[in-house]
């Protein structure tokens, strides 16, 4: 069964440290001090999404399953 993938949109913060926020669902956010560390925060972070939300899951494979264009701005 092939697998879904997130995007996720890392920063560096001005504080220090990094922070991700998922592309397809915004409600996934996260930070760390290390790259390494934010990989970490992020699977924990969408295993924890999924586990609240778990009928995201279904909405999520459908968008992926249909015609994905981008459009510049």
């Amino acid at each position: 069964m092939k697998k879904n993938k997130l995007t996720f949109a890392i920063r560096n913060e001005e504080e220090g440290g990094f922070s991700a926020q998922c592309i397809e669902i915004p409600g996934i956010i996260t930070q760390a001090d290390t790259e390494s560390e934010l990989k970490e925060m992020i699977d924990d972070a969408v295993s924890g999404y999924f586990q609240a939300f778990p009928e995201e899951k279904d909405r999520l494979e459908k968008i992926k399953k249909g015609k994905i264009i981008e459009v510049a701005i």
